[in-house]
């Protein structure tokens, strides 16, 4: 989760605001949910299992915010909708698409909310949450791990 946040941050700090302003002409067409699972596919480079109910969550709450609903159709028009598409992180950060703080921002939200599990502060994936599965030695407290001296009566 560090690594894809601090690519993010790195690529909007390294590039700088080369790329053209976000311009709403360019981005009228909603994004499908199937255009939004692919994206996080992309940012997530592919490693991880990700489930449309969970992804259908974080695109609401992508376009109910009004700082990311217009820059997540510029992410998507510049991954998704084009014909040499990027397939891993590192090529989205390469194609300039990320060189706008905006639309940084938003790839950035895309990745935490994948690796958190949270949306607006709510539980939307607690158990598959991306950041359970990058660490090999932890797992979720409810899981088989658990917790069982809380079974004991104080």
């Amino acid at each position: 989760m560090l690594v894809g946040l601090a690519a993010v941050a790195g690529a909007v700090a390294a590039g700088g605001l080369t790329a053209p302003p976000v311009r709403a002409a360019t981005t009228t067409r909603a994004v499908t949910l199937d255009e939004f699972m692919e994206l996080s596919d992309i940012l997530t480079d592919n490693e991880f299992s990700l489930r449309d109910e969970v992804g259908q969550q974080y695109l609401r709450a992508l376009n109910n915010d009004p700082a990311h609903a217009q820059t997540l159709r510029v992410l998507v028009n510049g991954t998704v909708r084009v014909k040499r598409r990027p397939r891993t992180f590192d090529e989205v950060r390469r194609s300039g698409v990320l060189n706008d703080d905006a639309v940084a921002e938003t790839a950035r939200q895309i990745l935490v909310h994948w690796y958190s599990g949270l949306v607006n502060g709510r539980t939307a994936d607690y158990l598959e949450a991306l950041a359970w599965e990058t660490l090999p030695f932890a797992e979720p407290a409810s899981t088989k791990i658990g917790f069982s001296k809380w079974d004991d009566v104080p």
